[in-house]
């Protein structure tokens, strides 16, 4: 199968390009002038690479002439509210103008990569799974918003004749770019020795599993289907505990109090206002990090047949790949 995929720089996107490679599939990646290629070190040429942007729609039609299905990975993630306008341009209009171009030439299977944060959740609810929907409430940044919009316009796609899948992935180990943000910045948090963790708990997932199942799902006949991809739930304290053990730091030993929090939120926006840099620590940054959520992940391990690797192993893993990849 010829398969498109954006976002193929990321952590989650090399993984993928590197599946479905193993399962014979053809690739188109679509990247920017400026992407780094990093991740992709050792498969770029095996890699039919397009330079563009996924906003113009000239550019999309060209780059999916003869795709047969389509993964859709990329996204922006930022809850600076600064970042609100081009998070919104690149997620929410830039699926639509894909999933437009999508319908135009036929390509039929689309497989959206969305987050667990599009996933509809409320206070006082702890177990969350595929069933809950959009509610809108406290608990939802502007990423998750998003992230929302964008599965809408996907679904919108599915109305129109697109066979639609949707993972949810949540929060994602694996030895992406150091010191570049992402789900990577878990593990830099740690090895930096960190004082403070937050109260609440995390949600999981190793990227190996994700990709493995992106891939098994975009095979698949299943369509008009979403699912969470989670391995499990830790503390925080446990959380970072675990990762710094593994680098051989020193675990963050303190609780987060809620007034630490009001200050911390303070100080970023100052910061970040002075600095002009992304606000890491925002009041949704705050209240997500209080949170106690647990994503189920029955509905996909039945639907695929799959198991998730346990989180020490995910741990181990990334540790050694990021010490040997950084020199840690």
């Amino acid at each position: 199968m010829k398969v498109f995929i954006t976002g193929a720089t990321g952590l989650v996107g090399s993984f993928v390009c590197r599946q479905l490679l193993e399962n014979g599939h053809e690739i188109r990646a679509v990247k920017r002038s400026s992407s780094k290629m990093t991740l992709l070190e050792d498969t770029e040429q095996d890699i039919e690479w397009v330079v563009g942007d996924m906003n113009d729609t000239e550019f999309l039609e060209e780059s999916l002439k003869d795709i047969e299905a389509v993964i859709h990975a990329a996204a922006i993630i930022s809850f600076d509210k600064r970042w609100e306008k081009k998070m919104f341009k690149t997620n929410v209009l830039g699926t639509a103008d894909l999933v437009n171009t999508c319908l135009k030439l036929g390509v039929k299977k689309f497989l959206h990569v969305s987050s667990v944060a599009a996933i509809g959740r409320k206070a006082g609810q702890i177990k969350l799974s595929e069933a809950d929907r959009w509610e809108g409430t406290k608990f939802d940044s502007i990423y998750a918003r998003s992230k929302y919009l964008q599965e809408l316009e996907v679904w919108r796609g599915s109305q129109e004749g697109l066979e639609v899948k949707i993972v949810n992935p949540s929060v994602i180990l694996g030895p992406g770019l150091w010191g570049q943000g992402g789900s990577t910045s878990v593990f830099k948090y740690a090895y930096d020795e960190k004082t403070f963790h937050p109260e609440g708990t995390v949600n999981y997932v190793d990227v190996r599993d994700v990709s493995n199942a992106v891939v098994k799902l975009m095979e698949s006949d299943i369509e008009d289907e979403r699912f969470i991809l989670s391995a499990g739930t830790l503390s925080y304290k446990d959380f970072f505990g675990q990762i710094a053990k593994a680098f051989g730091k020193k675990p963050p030993q303190k609780v987060v109090k809620p007034w630490m929090l009001k200050i911390a939120v303070t100080a970023e926006f100052i910061r970040s206002r002075i600095t002009g840099k992304e606000a890491m620590i925002t009041k949704d940054t705050a209240l997500l990090s209080t949170s106690k959520f647990h994503f189920q992940n029955d509905k996909v391990k039945q639907a695929l047949n799959i198991d998730f690797r346990p989180f020490d192993e995910s741990i181990e893993w990334s540790v050694n790949e990021l010490k040997k990849k950084y020199l840690l």
